[in-house]
């Protein structure tokens, strides 16, 4: 059902867990489905995510397609990952049923409610 690509990244997610000292954290979630997304970001004083994880809770689309969204934004500017979107994660997890394509869109929910969380922390950080 599922292609070899989702199927490694499946069994061996590469960013699947906490984030100690993460200061953005992006939470989505579809209702319909049951899919809970809480994605993970540290971000340096150059604005530069220096570290992406993930935990979820749903099915191997899910967890892929968060797994290919840590890969895309870790190491690239709040703004270049901002610009990371729907189809550049199903192009990265190859053929997707079309019944799970709407697992990328959850996984670029969390990567902009991640960014927009660390915004708001930095805001806050800085009116004191």
């Amino acid at each position: 059902m599922f292609n070899e690509r989702i199927m490694q990244r499946f069994v061996n997610p590469k960013y699947a867990g906490g984030l100690r000292g993460a200061n953005g954290t992006g939470r989505c979630g579809n209702s319909e489905c049951g899919d809970l997304i809480k994605l993970y970001i540290s971000v340096n004083d150059d604005n530069v995510i220096t570290d992406a994880k993930f935990k979820a809770y749903g099915g191997v689309c899910t967890i892929v397609a968060c797994d290919v969204a840590c890969g895309l934004i870790e190491g690239r500017s709040l703004e270049a990952a901002l610009r990371t979107n729907y189809y550049q994660i199903l192009e990265e997890m190859g053929a997707v049923p079309e019944n799970r394509e709407y697992t990328a869109s959850l996984a670029e929910e969390a990567i902009k409610n991640a960014i927009e969380d660390y915004y708001k922390k930095k805001e806050k950080e800085l009116k004191r």
